[in-house]
């Protein structure tokens, strides 16, 4: 079977590397000197976009190199089914509807350091879209993946959408969460060490062992990297262009913003996504 892959960061490589051997794969991007002509010469019959979707410098939603590249597919073939790995807003997925008939969401969750191994032993993979598009795409993964889900969960593209922005913003809920007990824990005098003190917590399974450990994986306090300040940013500011302000979410998102603003630089990663902490945020 016949897939293209466009975006070949950590989210492209996952998908690559999961793959079996009954797939001919062709991945796109600059750095592989691909393009998009490639594409179609390859003929596939599915293709996954795996772009950044940076932050603007409003804390909106950068989906243009999205647009871009279903336009471009458009114009060699609008019958190929579309895979969104891409993070994008709900409002968007409905903007892209428009544009290409055979689109499906397919939400990543995903470490970027354990990304072969999250996207292989993924507990949750998610379809959004046509419930025909959907068993396609389901069957796809059963037969051509190594992934050991095939419990899929099919439900529309909107909801496929919210369902990441849910998981993501929760989690970074989490960190902040667990940065200001690990103050609090630190002002106690306890002589217990915080990793055992968090391990107790993990027992308790409502609480899930993940996001608790302060400082996090980057060695610094508060959330950061390439996808939680950019999705949780977008998700607030676009619960207000429907009328809701997300009071929780955004006092999170400013306490982090506070926390991350006193490192004096960015990682290349958050650079790329333009991702930006501002400490002056008003509550």
């Amino acid at each position: 079977m016949k897939i293209g892959i466009i975006g070949f960061g950590f989210v492209g490589k996952a998908l690559r590397n999961g793959l079996k051997s009954t797939v001919d794969c062709i991945e796109i991007d600059p750095k592989l000197n691909t393009d998009m002509r490639d594409l179609a010469n390859h003929e596939p019959e599915i293709v996954f976009i795996c772009l950044p979707t940076p932050m603007n410098n409003d804390g909106t939603q950068n989906i243009d190199i999205v647009n871009d590249v279903i336009n471009q597919i458009n114009k060699f073939n609008n019958d190929m089914l579309v895979v969104i790995k891409s993070t994008i807003l709900p409002k968007n997925v409905n903007d892209l509807s428009k544009i290409t008939k055979n689109l499906v969401i397919n939400p990543e969750f995903l470490r970027e350091n354990f990304a072969d191994e999250d996207f292989i032993n993924s507990e949750i993979i998610v379809f959004g879209g046509d419930s025909d598009n959907c068993s396609k795409l389901s069957q796809f993964y059963k037969n051509h993946t190594k992934c050991i889900c095939h419990d899929h969960t099919i439900t529309d593209g909107v909801s496929a959408s919210l369902i990441k922005y849910t998981i993501n913003s929760f989690l970074a809920l989490k960190v902040v969460f667990f940065n200001e007990m690990k103050s609090v824990f630190d002002n106690l005098g306890s002589q217990e060490k915080w990793l055992h003190f968090i391990k107790v917590l993990s027992k308790d399974k409502r609480m899930g062992s993940s996001h608790m450990n302060v400082p996090g994986p980057d060695g610094r306090y508060g959330f950061g990297g390439p996808c939680f300040p950019k999705d949780v940013s977008a998700l607030i500011e676009f619960s207000k262009e429907i009328g809701y302000e997300l009071s929780l979410l955004k006092k999170a998102n400013i306490i982090n913003n506070s926390i991350r603003a006193q490192y004096n630089d960015l990682t290349s990663r958050e650079i790329e996504q333009n991702i930006k902490y501002n400490s002056d945020e008003e509550e």
